[in-house]
């Protein structure tokens, strides 16, 4: 449905888009952020807890005029925890040796794009603002010992698909006629809750090439 959506609005605006120009943003994100455990007399090797996230986004804007286009834009992050601080139950009979957590996020918009300065300016401020359907899911791994036999346990979170809204703010700075670099700055709100605006903030940086 939503994809149908999307090709009537381009359907829609054609007969305009042909005259105008595209501008098309790649962006790549990488993060990496290590917690070690407290190391005691009891605990000498306490571990630690490591979360990797990995993303990648892609925008594809057709300027209908001069200062306004029409934007589509997909992103799918992936962000994965390994925590092995070991945890013991109150009895001493389950250790969780290592708790493994991936959370696959993806969003996919349409919207309206407002840029503030002409296509020829060294730095292009822009704003967009539209509709966006934001989709969740990810799964638990446990590795335990029982009683000194190890076992596995695998949860699988439900997928969660939501209606929702993005605003998103970037800069492009140009490097040659065709080619520049777009920092940006995007958040989406599921179900169209402004209060949780700030939860779901992706900062990215990527190439984009306007023609």
């Amino acid at each position: 449905m939503f994809q149908k959506k999307i090709l009537f609005v381009l359907f829609a605006f054609m007969p305009t888009l042909v005259f105008g120009y595209v501008d098309l943003e790649l962006s790549y994100t990488y993060s990496e952020r290590k917690i070690d455990g407290v190391e005691t007399d009891l605990n000498p090797e306490p571990g630690s807890a490591v979360t990797i996230t990995q993303g990648y986004s892609f925008n594809w804007a057709w300027y209908i005029w001069e200062y306004t286009a029409l934007e589509l834009n997909y992103s799918e992050t992936n962000q994965k925890l390994v925590d092995d601080r070991q945890v013991k139950t109150s009895d001493d009979t389950i250790t969780i040796k290592q708790q493994e957590d991936t959370v696959i996020t993806q969003v996919s918009g349409v919207g309206i794009r407002q840029a503030f300065a002409g296509r020829k300016a060294r730095i292009i401020p822009s704003l967009a603002l539209g509709y966006a359907q934001y989709t969740t899911s990810g799964t638990t791994n446990y590795l335990l010992d029982v009683s000194g036999t190890e076992a596995t346990i695998e949860e699988e979170q439900d997928k969660e698909v939501f209606s929702s809204s993005y605003a998103a703010f970037s800069l492009r700075f140009k490097f040659t006629q065709l080619m520049g670099l777009t920092l940006s700055a995007k958040t989406v709100m599921p179900e169209f809750d402004t209060s949780v605006a700030s939860d779901n903030v992706t900062y990215s940086a990527g190439f984009s090439w306007m023609f």
